[in-house]
């Protein structure tokens, strides 16, 4: 992935307090440990850092139920006790999150601290920080002749896919000399659109490393974390029970598109733009309510609640119908190949759209109802 030849260098140590998930954090972390003689077996064990373990558990339940992000915290991250309290409570959340070996919660974790991002770059007053803090996640950034951020087009092309939404499509966007505008949109200014786009590359760069951390966890240490990692499962479990509600009663009816993209979602995967849009449009052709449909969206990792439903209001009203086969595997929304024994019915030559697979199973059913009826009238006494 494009990224910088080399970090600007970042000297306040309230700006990497302020974003401890920053690159250039690692190193002040590891100076506020050596400062303090503390290891990561102290981390969970030691009784004096018992705020940095509940700071961490604050940022973990932020990023479970999708609470907004304070840009406050408890402590005072202006002085040196506040500033280790800050970025170690990141270290500690890390740690839990890899301890517990669960992609759900990897995504809602990375999700929120992302989220965190995006919302305090998009507030940042000085034009020069804001570039620095851009120049760690991407190849080039620059403050344009019109007045808004710009960034290399390579930038973009691979972090727009996963951004839902009309303004992050390339031909929508301007684009002079292999830079693309990030202009005004709706009411976000140029920064705050900006801060969006580098929230997809933060949120990708904390998945990998905590991978990678979760590979060089041995068992004995998960093992000690067991009581920590059981907490934050048991709220992220109940967060799901109490989100997700599929009250469709012909759930196994569903084609095989409709029913990954719906458990991609309740797995906290970032669906793209095509695949929320059919979602919500099968989901009105089928009879699902609003709320039913809305239900869908409830652990997407980007979920806003006012959003959702007016975006699925939209999607009725207009009745909207729902892409094609062919619509759907272009933009990766298909999870069957041709030939697959698994789903034989969408292999059919005539099988293009996912209405006919529905039309299909239940002239299925109602073939299959009516042997059985007739079967048991031919075995009932005359």
């Amino acid at each position: 992935m494009p990224m910088p030849i080399g970090l600007p260098t970042i000297e306040d140590p309230v700006i990497t307090a302020r974003y401890p998930f920053l690159p250039q954090a690692r190193s002040i972390i590891k100076i506020h440990m050596d400062a303090n003689n503390i290891d990561i077996q102290s981390l969970i064990e030691t009784e004096w850092l018992e705020e940095v373990r509940e700071r961490a558990r604050v940022r973990l339940v932020e990023s479970i139920v999708h609470k907004d992000i304070d840009a406050a915290t408890s402590v005072d991250i202006h002085t040196p006790y506040g500033q280790m309290v800050e970025c170690l409570s990141f270290l500690y959340a890390m740690v839990t999150v890899c301890a517990s070996f669960d992609e759900r919660l990897l995504a809602r974790w990375a999700e929120g601290e992302s989220s965190r991002a995006d919302q305090l770059w998009g507030s940042v007053e000085r034009p020069e920080m804001f570039q620095e803090l851009a120049s760690t996640y991407l190849s080039e950034v620059r403050f344009g002749e019109s007045g808004d951020w710009e960034v290399p087009m390579i930038d973009f092309i691979e972090l727009c896919p996963k951004i839902s939404g009309p303004y992050w499509r390339l031909p929508n966007r301007p684009v002079r000399q292999g830079w693309v505008t990030m202009s005004p949109s709706g009411n976000e200014n140029s920064q705050q659109r900006l801060s969006r786009l580098l929230k997809e590359r933060i949120r990708l760069e904390l998945i990998d490393d905590c991978r990678e951390r979760m590979e060089r966890m041995d068992e004995e240490f998960a093992g000690k974390m067991a009581d920590e990692v059981g907490r934050i499962l048991g709220l992220l479990q109940h967060q799901a029970t109490t989100e997700v509600s599929f009250t469709a009663t012909d759930e196994g009816d569903w084609p095989p598109c409709m029913s990954e993209i719906s458990t991609q979602l309740a797995q906290s995967v970032n669906v793209n733009h095509v695949g929320r849009v059919f979602l919500a449009s099968i989901s009105r052709v089928i009879g699902l309510s609003e709320d039913d449909a809305h239900a869908f969206f409830k652990q997407a990792p980007d979920y806003s609640e006012e959003t959702t439903r007016y975006q699925i209001a939209h999607v009725y009203e207009n009745e909207y119908t729902p892409h094609g086969c062919s619509k759907l595997q272009i933009n990766a929304c298909c999870p069957v190949s041709r030939g697959d024994v698994q789903s034989s019915l969408c292999s059919k030559e005539w099988m293009d759209h996912p209405l006919k697979f529905l039309r299909a199973k239940q002239r299925s059913k109602h073939r299959d109802d009516q042997i059985t009826e007739s079967a048991e009238n031919s075995q009932t006494p005359q």
